[in-house]
């Protein structure tokens, strides 16, 4: 494992012989921008959330996936970084050191300030995906203190556990980019948000006169692609040896390219044999499943194998996708069936198809063992804490937006207007009357259509 990776690399006086650690061949250029490139995902995530919503709403989840941004980067500078990747006196639990930027260095054998921007980045791409699950119902107040604690705490315990050679990974747990640690994680507490906040008012009202349509598959599709370009960094900067690896670097590529691909195009067949209808949502999300499931083992895997990853994950995902709403489960930006769901499928098939260690390459069932080991420990882990954050939130009433907050919409309520206000919007009434348009029921002009022009 790469040292940029690792949280031990100390002196090598300190260590006995045979560990004393050698100069590493890492491209720190290589990862340096590759974090650059992530932080730009944040984008693709604003845009899914944005779209996956009523337009009432669409410009507070903006706001909730950069606070996200930033409260992670703040919290991970000053805690995560160190829970992560610091010294964890052999305990292999969550390291101690390196707490707010104090002893960070760039030596031979590992580069800090590189590692805490890449790194950092990756756990934003956490909290940007549960901004979705908190989509439309909870405060910015609830929100803020449930980012701090998550990535600060809940995501840098997993990660030193995984991604650092914690204990988690000692026992042999194998997750490449993160598809078990970060997604299948978010996932997780994604499932617990939704079912705490509970559905949004009158969404599952038998006879309900309210229109829950997405407001903008556009923008899903948008943000999906930008995603998409971002993720190819995302892997391609956990290979750190950049160009000095150019076999595991151009395999991770075409496996990520491929399952995305595959997990889109399926995603847009299934939903065409359930409805008989284009459905760009579902070809989007489709996408960024099959990203999440083959982060798992990219670097181990087979292009073929990655084609299979992403058709199972958009399976796993259209299933779950129409089972979310039958059981009275609101989850707007669908990020169970996407992560949750792509997560475990990810981790479940690298135990048999991972060339190095997978059932069907000649090496048993250890590895399944250990995988699904590690998804109940994850699964465990984000529930127990999830549910102690919220349910405390919820005991001091910043949980949960108000009922007129969430009749008038989020943007008027509290952001000062709605995503996008003309200056002459009220004098554009009468005229809009006059027209064509004046004839038509508002149920014909779409989900968007903004209250002023009905």
């Amino acid at each position: 494992m790469s040292s940029h990776l690792r949280h031990n690399e100390g002196a090598a006086a300190a260590l006995p012989i045979q560990n004393i650690p050698t100069p590493q061949t890492v491209d720190y250029d290589w990862v340096l921008v590759s974090g650059f490139i992530v932080i730009l995902t944040q984008v693709g995530f604003a845009f899914i959330g944005a779209g996956s919503v009523r337009y009432k709403n669409s410009q507070s989840v903006v706001i909730k996936v950069f606070l996200g941004l930033f409260l992670t980067v703040l919290i991970w500078w000053l805690f995560g970084y160190g829970f992560s990747f610091g010294d964890d006196f052999q305990t292999k639990f969550m390291g101690g050191t390196k707490l707010g930027g104090a002893k960070w260095e760039v030596t031979a054998y590992g580069n800090d300030y590189t590692n805490f921007v890449f790194r950092a980045s990756g756990a934003a791409v956490g909290t940007a995906i549960l901004a979705g699950a908190a989509a439309e119902r909870m405060t910015f107040l609830g929100w803020s203190i449930f980012t701090i604690l998550y990535s600060g705490f809940i995501y840098a315990g997993l990660t030193h556990w995984t991604l650092a050679a914690g204990w988690l990974s000692t026992l042999g747990y194998k997750d490449f980019s993160g598809a078990g640690v970060v997604f299948y994680a978010a996932g997780v507490a994604g499932l617990i948000m939704t079912v705490l906040l509970k559905p949004r008012k009158a969404r599952f009202d038998n006879g309900t006169t309210l229109d829950f349509n997405r407001h903008s598959p556009l923008y899903i599709g948008f943000g999906s692609l930008l995603v998409f370009a971002g993720w190819l960094f995302f892997n391609g900067g956990i290979v750190s040896q950049g160009a000095k690896s150019q076999y595991t670097q151009g395999l991770v590529a075409v496996n990520t390219l491929i399952a995305g691909a595959t997990g889109g195009f399926f995603s847009y067949v299934i939903r065409h044999i359930q409805y008989g209808t284009s459905n760009l949502a579902a070809l989007s999300r489709g996408v960024v499943c099959g990203l999440v499931a083959v982060s798992a083992a990219a670097d181990d895997m087979k292009p073929w194998t990655a084609f299979l990853y992403g058709a199972i994950a958009a399976l796993i995902y259209s299933f779950l996708a129409k089972v979310m709403p039958a059981a009275h489960i609101d989850d707007p930006v669908e990020v169970v069936p996407v992560y949750f769901g792509s997560g475990f499928v990810g981790i479940f098939l690298s135990a048999l198809f991972d060339t190095k260690a997978g059932a069907f390459y000649g090496f048993g069932a250890k590895l399944l063992g250990k995988q699904l080991l590690g998804l109940l420990i994850i699964f465990a882990w984000v529930t127990f804490f999830t549910l102690i954050i919220l349910l405390a939130l919820k005991g001091f009433g910043i949980l949960r937006i108000d009922a007129e907050t969430e009749n008038a919409g989020i943007d008027k309520a509290q952001c000062l207007g709605e995503a996008i206000v003309f200056a002459n919007q009220v004098d554009e009434v009468p005229l809009v009357q006059q027209t064509e348009l004046g004839n038509l029921r508002s149920s014909q002009l779409g989900s968007g259509l903004r209250s002023g022009f009905k």
